[in-house]
């Protein structure tokens, strides 16, 4: 999901703990997602949504 995972200021999350940790920040997460959707901040081909470490800076 996330290269670096400012989320919870750790470099990087082992594979077998992410599902874990995906559920713990799913509320940030999908917040994130339902901004970049209601300000159409389309990317990529076809478009979609992404969601980067930066998109939770304060």
């Amino acid at each position: 999901m996330f290269g670096r995972n400012s989320l919870e200021r750790v470099p990087r999350t082992p594979a077998d703990p992410r599902e874990e940790q995906f559920a713990r920040l799913q509320d940030r997460i999908d917040a994130c997602v339902s901004r970049k959707f209601l300000a159409r901040e389309f990317e990529g081909t076809p478009p979609g949504i992404i969601v980067r470490s930066i998109d939770f800076r304060s």
